[in-house]
């Protein structure tokens, strides 16, 4: 799916998944959702069912109604999006870092798989026997959606690319030159290239989820992202909002 919407896309909830007693992983239950605000009653909010996922994180996702204001949402894991079939990056799903993924690694198995691959000269199958879901079509897709929202796409404004750079605390330069290489690229193996050259010089980061999901929604390609954080009981507006910063601190 490409990252262009004809429709402003709705805001989301992301909160922590935790194994239970039965081993089932269930959210960490907010006390707001993203239809609160000032001025509104103040949220009610009930668990109204489990929704079943084959793709994404592929464990039931809780969704949640707000009665006083008669909205429902789904509360997504760190690291996945509404419609995701694929993490955006790699994180366990209370969060925190899974062992052994570090660098690039941490986007083995995400969106950014396909650029990976793309870079490394791997074409996924234009003919295959059996099931996958490594199609050269799919490839081209995520692809093209990775340079959305890493404003490497040729119709990036170059504000927009400043405001990602800036996100991501990475130099204007590099996304520039990037660019350039992805809107130059003959084939698919340098389009992929610009994008692991971002994705390489991404720093250690507590909030690299949260920021890459915010880089998304700059682009377009999903709503805003709410977080509920379980320690403080608050729930942290998106990083674009108003009087808020982007600060490296632990989930």
């Amino acid at each position: 799916m490409y990252c262009t919407v004809r429709r402003r896309p709705r805001s989301f909830l992301v909160t922590p998944y935790r194994p239970g007693p039965d081993g089932v992983l269930r959210p960490e239950i907010p006390s707001e959702g993203v239809c609160a605000g000032e001025g509104l009653p103040r949220c009610k909010l009930n668990v109204d069912h489990r929704r079943q996922r084959s793709t994404g994180p592929c464990f039931p996702l809780t969704v949640m109604r707000c009665r006083p204001h008669r909205r429902a949402f789904t509360l997504y894991p760190p690291g996945h999006v509404p419609y995701g079939r694929v993490a955006v990056v790699a994180v366990a799903p209370d969060g925190s870092p899974i062992r052994g993924r570090e660098g690039i690694e941490r986007f083995e198995g995400t969106l950014f798989t396909a650029a990976l691959d793309a870079a490394a000269g791997r074409a996924w199958h234009r003919e295959h026997v059996g099931s996958t879901d490594r199609w050269w079509g799919t490839q081209l897709r995520r692809l093209k959606r990775a340079a959305r929202l890493l404003a490497l796409a040729p119709a990036a404004a170059w504000k927009h690319r400043g405001r990602v750079a800036d996100l991501l605390a990475l130099d204007g330069l590099l996304f520039s030159e990037q660019a350039e290489r992805f809107g130059s690229a003959r084939g698919y193996r340098e389009r992929g290239a610009a994008v692991r050259r971002i994705l390489e010089a991404l720093p250690p980061s507590h909030v690299l989820p949260e920021r890459l999901v915010e880089c998304g929604t700059l682009a377009g390609c999903w709503g805003a992202s709410y977080r509920w954080l379980p320690q403080s009981a608050t729930l942290r507006r998106p990083l674009g909002a108003p009087g808020t910063r982007h600060r490296d601190r632990p989930p």
